[in-house]
């Protein structure tokens, strides 16, 4: 007569076993401690203080935007600035104008470029810039328009 406490697969008890081993290692692998916060200076304090992003004097702010044979920077001073396009795209590029993101909102602030005119290809020119009702710690986002395109976001620098 067989013994009825033999298991009818001789691998379960194996695997079983490897199950509780693998849970217990994990559970004391851990260390008790808990993963620090991210995007700090490794401080450790109770506080931990932002990594800097953007650099500058306060109110003012430079975005790049560069994307095959354009480059375009806007330097923002306040509410004015200078918006400098170098075309090297092969063709001549429609008139520019911008528009802003309004960082705490969402909602979009009109850019005003002086005296717009195209670019010629191989060419750079410099336009002077201004918007109003946004500070510039508030800006989320500049986005460049070419014409009737929209070019997409400025990288601030």
């Amino acid at each position: 007569m067989p013994d009825r406490m033999q298991p009818t697969h001789p691998v379960a008890p194996t695997v079983g076993g490897l199950f509780v081993a693998v849970v217990l290692a994990a559970a004391c692998s851990s260390g008790g401690s808990e993963p620090g916060p991210t995007g700090t200076n490794g401080g450790g304090g109770e506080n931990p203080t932002p990594v800097q992003t953007a650099t500058g004097p306060a109110g003012t702010a430079v975005y790049r935007y560069a994307n095959a044979g354009l480059v375009a920077t806007i330097r923002l001073d306040g509410e004015a600035g200078t918006l400098e396009i170098e075309n090297g795209t092969g063709r001549e590029l429609p008139p520019p104008d911008f528009y802003i993101l309004d960082g705490r909102d969402g909602s979009r602030v009109k850019g005003e470029v002086r005296d717009p005119t195209s670019i010629p290809d191989g060419q750079m020119m410099t336009f002077d810039v201004s918007f109003s009702g946004l500070e510039i710690d508030n800006i989320g986002l500049v986005i460049l328009l070419m014409g009737r395109d929209n070019y997409g976001a400025f990288v601030r620098q």
